[in-house]
């Protein structure tokens, strides 16, 4: 009977191999990686020795081992106060180096790539005449070197973003570009729409109509042109003047204009209407106080800035993405990992990165072995690549709160309500099955903060406490787990007696 059975085991088998049209017993994992909208970001040129000493001052310690920080700011940086007269900067990096010496830019360029960054839009203007060469300027050296670098490293291609600070003369402008053309047009990594390299006319919207026309009309027939323009200036005369649109707007705060979603969302729909394409902003935070006496400041919580505007402006449906910045710190706009900030900034934008690029399966065939006689048949998924995300409440039957905790309703946490504690060691525990996961919470002036356990080890500390109210702010775990059960542990720590409260809205898990 057993080898009747075992024959019978046997044919199906090979009736349901034959019948998917495979030969052998190991069939082959067969996946593509579906990209999301390409993320671009801002590269500055101008970071010479020179440069470093003009931003930083006379009275900064330049022989110090490592490098002090220039400025005092808050935990969110905002607040700034520099530390030495005459400085204008934020962060520095633990030794300066300049972009003109060997290595530096392409240094940048593989810090980009390995975080998924697609290209860096190259910040260059010429000296505006029709006579000028490769030596005229100090920033096209460094402009083929990034051409140079990013073709070395391979899978890194740039657009030009074309510096019009200075509010040159649409001649200028056009004998700037036409020199540009000339010289790089060539270089494999200068990226191509519509078969023409592609420049972003940065500072577009400061321009005349007539002057747009008179420099459009120059080099569009050669130049992918993007223009920088704001919602007030973004006019139906001028979209037709640029083949895409982005938007510079460096201190835009999500948390203090939530309104500026659906500005950007309404600038997406006309650019989008025109058949044109459209490249949403996001940024960091921003704080030029030490570099023009402004007040404006967009704190970076924690990397939550970043996934706030991406969460927000992604709803204007984006052809791509021009991140603010790599390296503009004197606004601190920048990501590049230093001292201040460390990889935070570039660790969140990385993670957004990866969350955009899910792998689709295709007909993905499953390994079948045929049994011995006395084998027993068990079906053993394999771990998905990329786990589905679920949201836990904080009232899912899943957490397990200590003593100490209390629902508070309202709307503006996630699904109505937070839970809160002011009991120093209190805890939330969740078992989960995944590999990793966020955690949503109110933040604000008197919160304090949550070490963070999985499967007892500490693995970081939440910091709840936000310069104003925050509903709904997000915590990442920056690493990955291995897939499969886990158990998170969060234990509440009181700072002082006015800082004394703790929150959780909502769990997220993949």
């Amino acid at each position: 009977m057993k080898r009747i059975m075992y024959r019978v085991i046997v044919i199906a088998m090979a009736f349901v191999i034959t019948a998917a049209g495979y030969t052998g017993a190991q069939a082959t994992s067969n996946k593509v990686t579906a990209p999301g909208p390409k993320v671009y970001a801002y590269y500055y040129l101008w970071w010479s020795s020179n440069h470093w000493q003009n931003k930083l001052g006379t009275s900064y310690p330049y022989t110090a081992s490592p490098l002090p920080l220039p400025a005092t700011t808050d935990v969110d940086g905002c607040n700034a106060v520099s530390n030495y007269s005459g400085n204008q900067l934020l962060d520095v990096p633990t030794a300066l180096a300049s972009q003109d010496d060997p290595g530096v830019i392409e240094a940048d360029i593989r810090t980009a790539k390995n975080a998924g960054i697609s290209g860096f839009w190259l910040n260059w203007a010429g000296d505006g005449t029709a006579s000028q060469t490769r030596t005229s300027v100090t920033y096209t050296p460094r402009l083929a070197e990034a051409f140079a670098a990013s073709a070395r490293v391979g899978g890194f291609t740039n657009w030009v973003s074309y510096k019009a600070a200075s509010m040159q003369s649409a001649d200028a402008i056009i004998n700037d570009l036409n020199f540009l053309y000339k010289e790089f047009s060539q270089e494999p990594a200068w990226e191509r729409m519509d078969g023409k390299p592609v420049v972003t006319f940065t500072g577009s919207r400061k321009y005349s109509d007539a002057d747009l026309i008179k420099i459009s009309s120059a080099v569009r027939d050669r130049i992918f042109l993007v223009g920088d323009e704001a919602r007030a200036t973004l006019t139906v005369a001028r979209l037709a003047l640029f083949d895409a649109i982005t938007y510079y707007w460096s201190s835009q705060d999500p948390h203090g204009n939530p309104a500026s979603f659906g500005q950007i969302k309404e600038m997406a729909d006309k650019v989008h209407a025109a058949g044109k394409r459209w490249y949403a902003p996001i940024t960091p935070g921003y704080n030029s106080s030490l570099l023009t006496g402004g007040i404006t400041c967009v704190p970076r919580r924690n990397g939550d800035t970043i996934r706030a505007l991406w969460n927000g402006n992604i709803g204007s449906n984006p052809d791509g993405w021009g991140f603010i910045s790599w390296n503009e710190i004197a606004e601190n706009t920048h990501i590049k990992p230093m001292q201040k900030w460390d990889n935070t900034s570039l660790n969140a934008l990385s993670a957004l990165i990866q969350s955009a690029t899910p792998v689709l399966p295709t007909s993905t065939p499953t390994q079948i072995i045929l049994p011995s006689p006395t084998a027993t048949l068990i079906n053993t998924p394999a771990p998905p690549t990329s786990a589905p995300a679920i949201t836990l409440d904080d009232k899912s039957s899943s957490l397990v709160y200590s003593s100490g905790w209390a629902t508070v309703s309202t709307s503006k946490a996630y699904k109505g309500s937070y839970n809160e504690t002011t009991k120093n060691g209190a805890t939330a525990t969740l078992a989960f099955t995944g590999q990793s996961f966020s955690i949503i919470y109110k933040g604000g002036v008197t919160f304090s903060k949550l070490d963070v356990y999985v499967d007892g080890a500490l693995v970081g500390t939440l910091n709840e406490k936000l310069a104003t109210t925050t509903y709904q702010s997000r915590w990442d775990y920056p690493g990955q787990l291995a897939y499969g059960n886990h158990t998170l542990k969060l234990v509440f720590k009181v700072t002082s007696a006015a800082v004394n409260r703790g929150s959780l809205d909502a769990v997220i898990v993949r």
